[in-house]
């Protein structure tokens, strides 16, 4: 039985976007938009578990869309919804990501415990010689990590968003650890901690008549980030700058963990095949977040310095930044492209952007902020 066949026997259509139904431990809602070969539905959490909306067939329903192979339900990117995709499109994004010579590579022998021999190798090179320093060593059983898509329900055909779960492998602690110490260090002068820190800081800093504001958004920026690079500038930070205190631990050290815990963490794919990433970093790992930051951090540091927008500022991919001219925000786009990211422009409509509350500031200049587009109803 497909996704419309499941959905339509317990009545659910188009039209019923407030059904609640019971699977898996919490509610879902579903709403059947597109067609089949697109994200085919959202599934939003909420509710009561007790409702007079939820009859038998509903239950049924979610038993049968849980149990069905022919579909898969995963979170949406950047979202609290759920999403019902058929898995053989799911699957063939996923592969088309894992294909790519220059991020993963497919591998055939297991390498959890030789994983381990190196992690533990290097830690006893930094117990031996650090007075302040203990890390401990790796014991018990490992295991694989895995990978799993969300779906950007935000673009154009509904591309996925890899996340590696490293939970179950060797490096999960040791990266959680680094990512603890390494954090101080971050440069954080154009970094926010949340979308909601963009509208205070529009609020409380005037611009010129006739401004706007505009979002560059960094594509796919954790597997695009070139890891090699990234440690160096972590490197030279904690070790070779007079305004950072140096670690207590060797800096050799630092390196190899750091390049263990991003280049050697195996994985295993929904079918069954074995990788390692390469290059850029994933999200699932500690290290996702810091990198990027890391990254981007020292980019701007480097560009910033020289002419500073109005205002620029950062949440994790997506860059606001204040403009005059379009002349103006295209050159800003060039120089943050020396990156070797690459960067869109969404386009602008009035109204607010969607990573931030919906209100619209109290402004006396024109503001244009960009929108992403999140329906995808039909």
């Amino acid at each position: 039985m497909n996704l419309k066949e499941s959905t339509e026997k317990a009545g659910i259509t188009k039209s019923m976007r407030n059904v609640r139904l019971l699977s898996m431990k919490f509610l879902l809602t579903i709403g059947l938009h597109g067609e089949m070969g697109e994200v085919l539905a959202h599934v939003g959490h909420g509710g009561s578990t007790r409702s007079s909306l939820i009859q038998r067939k509903h239950y049924v329903a979610a038993r049968e869309l849980k149990e069905n192979k022919e579909i898969t339900i995963r979170k949406a990117d950047k979202s609290s919804d759920l999403v019902l995709i058929p898995t053989t499109e799911y699957l063939s994004k996923l592969d088309a990501i894992l294909e790519d010579p220059s991020k993963f590579r497919r591998i055939t022998h297991n390498p959890v415990e030789t994983l381990k021999r190196k992690v533990n190798q290097v830690l006893d090179t930094v117990n031996a010689v650090t007075d302040k320093t203990h890390i401990r060593k790796l014991t018990g059983d490992f295991d694989l990590g895995y990978v799993y898509g969300n779906v950007k329900t935000h673009k154009a055909g509904n591309p996925l968003r890899p996340i590696i779960s490293q939970i179950p492998t060797p490096t999960y602690r040791i990266a959680k650890y680094l990512n603890e110490i390494l954090t101080p260090y971050t440069p954080s002068a154009y970094s926010l901690l949340s979308s909601k820190d963009f509208l205070d800081i529009l609020k409380g800093t005037p611009g010129p008549e006739g401004s706007n504001i505009a979002s560059l958004d960094a594509e796919s920026l954790y597997t695009n980030i070139d890891v090699d690079r990234t440690i160096e500038f972590i490197i030279q930070r904690v070790y070779h700058n007079d305004n950072t205190p140096t670690l207590d631990i060797p800096e050799h050290a630092l390196r190899s963990l750091l390049q263990l815990c991003t280049k050697e963490v195996p994985f295993r794919s929904p079918r069954g095949h074995m990788y390692v990433q390469t290059d850029g970093v994933a999200m699932g790992s500690p290290l996702g977040v810091p990198f990027a930051n890391f990254f981007m951090g020292t980019i701007e540091e480097k560009i910033l310095s020289e002419k500073k927008p109005n205002i620029y500022c950062r949440y994790i991919d997506d860059i606001f930044v204040r403009f005059s001219t379009a002349d103006e925000l295209e050159d800003r786009q060039r120089l943050m492209e020396e990156s070797d990211l690459t960067f869109t422009i969404e386009n602008s409509i009035n109204g607010s952007h969607t990573d931030a509350p919906n209100r619209r500031p109290k402004q006396d200049t024109h503001k244009n902020i960009l929108q992403k587009p999140r329906d995808i109803s039909t």
